[in-house]
Formats: structure tokens, C-alpha cells, sequence
């Protein structure tokens, strides 16, 4: 899909007529982390999204930074390029928290709302914001133009990503990498932008995030991990949204992408019909 002068890539799992659910994948994933999920989801067509930045998609312009809410805009894009008006989305850490941000901005395009392991944007006391952006576009100035060093054998990609902060089977590492690194005459890179690990120019305040959970019409249901993201500040949040259920199912931040995981998150999505 080209839109705003931007490539947006994605993978289709599932029999092209089923009933159609968006995915949208965590930060420096792609649209391979629903490789292990879709299949269980046996009724449903996944439409899984490269975020801008990310997998095969595009990359922005050097001088825009990476905000949040610029998925959004994509999201909405997206939606228009494939002619859906309305769709399920499930989403997976930064992904479920763009599909908070959206569903409450867009409550008539969206049924339900899947979410595994998140929920909401981090948030940020008010007095610190000024500091904290200072100190963003610092980084930013000083980084500016390096290049990351490509890396001549593909296994030792897929190792790091493997033995990460929340490990991840050998298979799973490798649909990950393998749709996220390009290949060049030096060796392999990886194809995220590397934009994407500074630290955000501007942020949001609690009471901005606990704004739009509160606008969420939709049935929620969250997916949490037994060893993943979950704190005090996550729960905080579980009281603002009108209609949340939450399970919590063996496994790290990576749930989705673990097998039993996968078949327990499907297994909650059929078993609770009153959420579809």
C-alpha cells in the first residue's frame, strides 16, 4: 500500500474469505509476529502490518521523528486502502497500544479489540515532559547519520534475537529476522529504521492516556503473560476501560509468539463468544 509517500507492507494469513482481523505487531517486530497465532485462528483471514519503519515497510523521512500517534494515521490509511470500514484488531505491545489509540479515536471502524501485552502508551509525569524532550533531541542530533554494521552471518541475527530481554524459540527468532533484515553486498542489516531506538521527542501525561481509554465503546479483551510487562501502572489503567476482560496465561511479553501461548490467547478468542 503506498500512502503518504510511504511503501506500508503486511502479510495475509488464513483463507482469503474469512472473516477479516487486523494485527499490528510491537516495536522492532513486523507483521511475522502473528505467524504462530494466525494459524490458530482457524475462522479468521489475519491482516498483519509492517509499521512504517519496520519489516519491509518504508522508512520515514530522516528529519520526522517517530511519534505513536503517526500509527495511527497509517492504521487509518490502511484501513481506507483495503476498503474496510469496520474490523477486529488485535495487537501486541507498542501494536495494542495504537489500537487503543485508534479504536478510541475511531470507535465506529472498530468491533472488538484483542490486546497482548499492552494496553497504553507509557506515560510520563507533566513537569518532567521538558526535560525529557531536551534530552530526546540531544540524542537525536548526536546519532544523526551513523549507520548501523551489517552482519555477515544470518544465525548469529537470529541468536541475538532468540536470547533477547524475553527469549523467543529458535523458530520464532527466525520468522522474525528473516522478514527483518535486508540483505546487502557487505552481509545482512537489519531492515527496522534505527530512528526507531532514540527516545521520543514528545510524550504522554497520565491524564491524556486515561482520556482515551475511557472513549473506548468496544468489548476489550487483554492478553497478559504470567512473566511479561504487567505493573502496577498497567492495572491502574484496567479500571478506565468499560468493557475489559483480562486473562493471564503462562509465558513472557512475547506470548503470542511462544506455542502454548498462542494456542491460549486462540482458545480465549472462541471460548468467549459475547467478544466477537
Amino acid at each position: 500500500m503506498n500512502f503518504n509517500d510511504l511503501l506500508m507492507t503486511g502479510v495475509v494469513f488464513g483463507d482469503e474469505n474469512a472473516v477479516p482481523i487486523l494485527g499490528l505487531h510491537g516495536w522492532l517486530d513486523n507483521a511475522a509476529s502473528f505467524s504462530m497465532l494466525a494459524p490458530q485462528l482457524t475462522d479468521r483471514k489475519v491482516i498483519a502490518l509492517d509499521f512504517i519503519g519496520h519489516g519491509k515497510s518504508s522508512h520515514r523521512n530522516a528529519s520526522q521523528p517517530y511519534y505513536l500517534w503517526d500509527n495511527v494515521v497509517d492504521v487509518y490509511c490502511a484501513l481506507d486502502e483495503l476498503g474496510i470500514d469496520k474490523i477486529d484488531i488485535m495487537g501486541h505491545s507498542m501494536g495494542a497500544s495504537v489500537a487503543m489509540l485508534f479504536a478510541a479515536c475511531f470507535p465506529e471502524r472498530v468491533g472488538q479489540l484483542y490486546l497482548i501485552e499492552g494496553l497504553a502508551p507509557l506515560n510520563y509525569p507533566a513537569n518532567e515532559l521538558p526535560q525529557l524532550m531536551a534530552k530526546a533531541i540531544r540524542k537525536r542530533i548526536a546519532v544523526k547519520g551513523r549507520e548501523a554494521r551489517a552482519q555477515k552471518d544470518l544465525s548469529k541475527l537470529i541468536t541475538a534475537r532468540a536470547n533477547g530481554r524475553f527469549p523467543l524459540s529458535q523458530y520464532a527468532a527466525t520468522l522474525l529476522v528473516e522478514r527483518g533484515v535486508t540483505k546487502e553486498s557487505d552481509g545482512y542489516r537489519w531492515s527496522s529504521d534505527a530512528a526507531l531506538l532514540l527516545p521520543s521527542i514528545n510524550r504522554m501525561d497520565e491524564a491524556q492516556i486515561v482520556a482515551f481509554l475511557q472513549s473506548l465503546k468496544m468489548n476489550v479483551s487483554l492478553y497478559l503473560a504470567d512473566e511479561g510487562l504487567v505493573d502496577d501502572q498497567w492495572r491502574k489503567y484496567f479500571d478506565y476501560v468499560p468493557q475489559l476482560q483480562v486473562y493471564t496465561f503462562r509465558g513472557n511479553h512475547h506470548l503470542h509468539l511462544q506455542e502454548h501461548g498462542a494456542i491460549q490467547i486462540a482458545q480465549a478468542m472462541v471460548d468467549n463468544p459475547s467478544l466477537r
